[in-house]
């Protein structure tokens, strides 16, 4: 319900002329795009948050060459919005972690309109060069038909035969094994423990190996794509952002130690795993000469935007057209804006 109000509101708006206004009130605000992959089967069907249909991003690109957003590189844009001379509506597109499907898929997207981007990419399944294991996991829990799943030779705190028909039973024996395995086992083992489950579930995991549904790209395709023309940037080496501040530096150690070999030239510019971060770490990525770290959270950029919390809309085949054109042109900003003042004023109100 609370999804076709917005819908409903938002054409409305824009039938008002409402969005033309909203994107005049916010030309000087710095608008980021985040996506993640391209889908290449049904992965798409299985994450459409995170693997993007081909058709729905060649739209979006289309619909940002036919308004005319400029679409700026992730450098400029920092440094523009720093001296306060962004072009209106300037744009940036930005993709998290290195998927294969960015270079095969969304490349040449982004070259057919000229669009520069950056993509933030994560190194350690780079230098292992097997599929992400928690992802084939879960798809393959959630791509089988299979009725039981027997886990008794395992080592997890499961009841074997898992009644994969009780979705909870799922849930819980899904994420047992992944936190076992990501705890105990090495990467090879991980894999092998793969092939096993796929076969227990029916799921052909040399396929989705083979078709790199959940693989990211080799360094030699990171090397092509810097020389193409993508920006490559910081993701942390294991996706994970620590709390303290050594195992932090580590993680950007690491990751600058796997990408700036293979694009030549010095990173600086970060982009927090899954989102999460807290004012505690801005210091620290300063300290590791970090110029820029991007969040997942909404909104515009402003001279006055933290930045080490760049806002980002993130992207996906969840998304509408009408909620991407509300976002672009600035009118979900202000009404964010709006539903923030009168909250605040109702907190300030209240006894």
């Amino acid at each position: 319900m609370r999804q076709r109000i917005k819908k409903a509101t938002y054409c409305a708006a824009r039938l008002l002329g409402l969005f033309h206004v909203a994107r005049w009130l916010t030309r000087r605000g710095l608008r980021i795009l985040c996506y993640h992959g391209v889908a290449m089967a049904d992965e798409g069907q299985f994450r459409p948050s995170v693997f993007i249909q081909l058709d729905t991003f060649r739209d979006r690109m289309a619909y940002l060459a036919r308004k005319g957003y400029p679409v700026l590189g992730l450098d400029e844009a920092i440094r523009r919005l720093d001296r306060g001379d962004l072009p209106p509506g300037a744009t940036v597109i930005t993709f998290d972690d290195g998927w294969h499907s960015i270079q095969r898929l969304a490349l040449p997207v982004l070259e057919q309109h000229g669009f520069p981007a950056t993509v933030y990419a994560t190194t350690y399944y780079v230098t292992k060069q097997t599929p992400i294991f928690r992802l084939v996991v879960q798809y393959m829990m959630w791509k089988t038909e299979a009725k039981q799943l027997d886990v008794s030779d395992l080592s997890i705190e499961a009841a074997s035969p898992i009644d994969l028909t009780d979705p909870a039973a799922r849930h819980d024996a899904m994420w047992q094994i992944i936190t076992h395995a990501e705890k105990n086992l090495t990467e090879d083992h991980r894999v092998a423990l793969s092939r096993q489950l796929g076969q227990r579930l029916g799921v052909d995991y040399g396929l989705v190996a083979d078709w790199r549904l959940f693989s990211l790209m080799t360094p030699d395709e990171l090397r092509d794509a810097a020389a193409e023309g993508l920006d490559i940037q910081l993701h942390t080496h294991r996706h994970v952002l620590p709390k303290d501040k050594e195992g932090l530096l580590r993680e950007i150690s690491d990751n600058r130690a796997a990408l700036e070999p293979l694009v030549g030239r010095p990173l600086d510019h970060f982009c927090y795993p899954d989102g999460t971060y807290s004012p505690r770490h801005f210091a620290l990525l300063r300290e590791a000469g970090i110029q820029s770290a991007a969040t997942c959270d909404s909104g515009l950029n402003t001279p006055a935007t933290e930045r080490m919390a760049l806002h980002r809309f993130v992207d996906g085949s969840t998304i509408a057209p009408i909620e991407f054109e509300a976002e672009m042109c600035g009118f979900a900003h202000l009404l964010r804006r709006l539903r923030s003042c009168l909250l605040g004023r109702r907190e300030r109100g209240r006894p």
